[in-house]
Parts: C-alpha cells; sequence; structure tokens
C-alpha cells in the first residue's frame, strides 16, 4: 500500500533563505540526517507554530530541529497518550537509577528516536486498553514474523529488572510488543527504533554474564563469538541478548528483535547483517531489519481509521519527505 500526502510548493512562500524561518540548520555529513533535520525543523515552524528553536543540548548550541519548553507544551508528541506516557516515564527515573533516559533530549530534540519511538507505540498501548482485537491485528501485521494472536502489553523505555537477572547492565528495549500466540503461549517481539542517531558501538560492561548467556544458548558461530571477545558487544548485540535473556527468564516460547529506522538507513541494515551472519544459523532469522515505512504500510493494510490516522500522522512528521521537497533544492542552491 502506497502512501500519498500533499506537497507544499515552496516556491511561492518567498524564502531567500530557509535559516532565517527555520533556525540553524548544521551541514549533517550524513544526507539522510540533512533531510530528518530539515523535515523537523519545517514541522517546528509551520505544523507547530513554533517559531523559536532551543539547544540541541542543554547549554549547546540552538538548531532548528529543537524545541523550547517541551516538558510544558507536549509539542514533540502526536498525541495525549504519547506525552502523557513520555511524562510517566520521566517521574520513573527520578526513582530508577537503572533507567538511561535523557529527559531534556525526550522533550525537547525532534530529531531523538526517543520521542519518535513514544510516538510510535503510545497509542497502540493506550489502545489495547480498550479494543484489544484492533490492536492486536494491526501490531501482528506490522511484525508479521512474530505469531501475534493476543496482546498483553505494549511498552516503551522497557528496562528488565532486576538487570542482574538478565544481562547485567542498563540496556532496555526501545519498545516492546508482549503477546501470546494463538495456542495461549507468551512471546515478546522487542523493537530498536533509530531516526538518525547512530547505533552506539561502545563496550558493554559486565561482559562475562553476556558470554555465559551466548555459550549456554549456543547463540553465535564459534567465529562470531571470537569476534565479540575481541570487539565486545556493541548495541545491536546487547538488545538480542536482553532478548533472549528476558525470554529465558520469563518463560517466553516467542522471541524476535526488530531493529526499524527509515528505508533510506545505510547503517543499521549492515549492522543487523553483520550480527546475522556471526549468529548460529539456528538463530538467524530471530533478528530482522524493518523499514519504517514498511512497517506501517503494513499496520495500514488493516488498520481500522483511529490506528490508520495514528500511522499516517507519525509518517507525516517523520518519514513524508515530499513535504520539503522545495524547500531540500532550495537550501541546497543557498
Amino acid at each position: 500500500m502506497k502512501l500519498a500526502f500533499a506537497v507544499t510548493d515552496w516556491s511561492t512562500c518567498g524564502i531567500m533563505n530557509p535559516t532565517d524561518r527555520y533556525g540553524p540548520l548544521p551541514n549533517d555529513v550524513n544526507p539522510l540526517k540533512r533531510k530528518c533535520r530539515l523535515l523537523q525543523a519545517w514541522y517546528r515552524v509551520d505544523k507547530l507554530n513554533e517559531t523559536n528553536c532551543g539547544p540541541w543540548r542543554k547549554g549547546g548550541r540552538p538548531v532548528g530541529s529543537t524545541l523550547v519548553d517541551g516538558e510544558r507544551t507536549g509539542a514533540n508528541f502526536l498525541s495525549p497518550a504519547a506525552f502523557t506516557y513520555a511524562r510517566e516515564k520521566a517521574v520513573e527515573k527520578g526513582t530508577n537509577p537503572d533507567l538511561t533516559l535523557d529527559v531534556y533530549r525526550l522533550f525537547n530534540n525532534m530529531l531523538s528516536s526517543m520521542p519518535m519511538c513514544f510516538n510510535l507505540f503510545s497509542d497502540f498501548r493506550e489502545r489495547a486498553r480498550s479494543d484489544c482485537g484492533t490492536t492486536c491485528r494491526v501490531l501482528a501485521a506490522m511484525f508479521a514474523e512474530s505469531p501475534i494472536a493476543a496482546i498483553e502489553s505494549v511498552e516503551v523505555e522497557m528496562l528488565p529488572r532486576p538487570t542482574e537477572r538478565y544481562i547485567d547492565d542498563k540496556t532496555a528495549f526501545d519498545a516492546a510488543v508482549l503477546f501470546r500466540d494463538v495456542s495461549g503461549h507468551p512471546g515478546l517481539a522487542s523493537i530498536e527504533t533509530k531516526y538518525t542517531d547512530e547505533l552506539g558501538g561502545n563496550k558493554a560492561r559486565n561482559e562475562d554474564r553476556k558470554f555465559e548467556l551466548a555459550l549456554s544458548l549456543g547463540l553465535f558461530t564459534d567465529d562470531g563469538l571470537a569476534w565479540y571477545r575481541t570487539h565486545g558487544f556493541d548495541q545491536v548485540a546487547r538488545n538480542l541478548l536482553l532478548t533472549f535473556a528476558y525470554a529465558r527468564v520469563e518463560g517466553l516460547h516467542h522471541a524476535m528483535n526488530y531493529v526499524l529506522g527509515p528505508a533510506e538507513d545505510e547503517e543499521a541494515p549492515r549492522a543487523v547483517e553483520s550480527l546475522r551472519l556471526r549468529l548460529a544459523p539456528a538463530f538467524r532469522d530471530r533478528i530482522m531489519w524493518l523499514p519504517l515505512e514498511h512497517a506501517i504500510e503494513r499496520g495500514l493494510s488493516v488498520a481500522d481509521q483511529f490506528l490508520a490516522d495514528h500511522l499516517k500522522r507519525f509518517h507525516s512528521r517523520y518519514l513524508d519527505f515530499s513535504q520539503i521537497e522545495d524547500l531540500t533544492r532550495s537550501v541546497r542552491s543557498g
């Protein structure tokens, strides 16, 4: 199913210097990041009517893709459900030292994958409480590789605790769909979301626990295991390890890890494929790269009006670059 949205004709707007209207726009080396940053700056001004931009982090320089006072306004979120859930997590951070949540980034950085994740999944979480059947049908279509027949819960920034029961660090699921299959067996679809952020390549702490898990499962080939002994477990590997650790501790029958990002992203699919090649053959289909556009098209094919509207709003906010085609050309020519 193809998505079609209106294109803004910027040639009629009389814009001589787009940065005068949309704020500072760093010339990111990554072309996708440049497009996403411009889309978010445009969205801030022309959709949210937020004329002022803030620093990309506290004490940093202002950029067009950052809001001012988002903690109060909720402007970084597509729905009251997403804003409410984000505030709940911000409160939780105050009492949970293991939760690595940058509150300023969550509420103000429009380019961050963290608020994007809340914007995608919070409405599913809220809708599941009143209409579990429809929510299940849409999520089952979006994550078709998982045998989702009934939804138990939808979580964002899910950090299984106590951490020492799992992989003994502060790795969290960006999102998690906990479900049951047609036979009632429990399962997990764990989700890493990526917009323009780079996947973390830093070594994990407490790697002995992770190697113990990997060896007990027979997770990697010999060459793959040797590679991680030399280089350490990066973010994409830790997410998969946490998925399997959670499944083992909680007695789940199904565990699948998804990495979601824009279709134009080149880094994430490479990272996923590199990990897959290090996995033992029995585990190679337990992680997959899923472009956000494909996930949305899958969901739209079965969605009711409420969830279809939600998915279209999400697409427009993050992925519909046709809205800024003329503006992109203007920035290039400038």
